[in-house]
């Protein structure tokens, strides 16, 4: 066994079945900045969503109309503009 064997640590494999979701799952509907979340999707990055939540790295689900709506989401982008770009959004 070599020294760089030795120090570095063994990959651990996903132990979790196919059909758990993932930690991250709020099922809530998030609202986004449409500039921002262009921007975003035109430089392969994930929209951050006006309450600031790290989303997930996954496709977001298909909105079918039975998700509630992120109130914080909600709340921000009719009180004040997009921190990150400055622009208001028309709700």
């Amino acid at each position: 066994m070599s020294l760089k064997e030795a120090v570095r640590p063994t990959p651990v494999a996903d132990t979790r079945p196919l059909d758990t979701p993932t930690d991250d799952t709020d099922e809530l509907v998030h609202v986004f900045c449409t500039p921002c979340k262009r921007r975003a999707m035109q430089r392969a990055r994930r929209p951050v969503p006006y309450c600031g939540k790290k989303m997930p790295n996954r496709p977001l689900r298909d909105d079918n109309g039975h998700l509630p709506v992120c109130v914080v989401c909600v709340e921000l982008a009719r009180s004040a503009p997009c921190p990150a770009c400055g622009m208001q959004a028309r709700l």
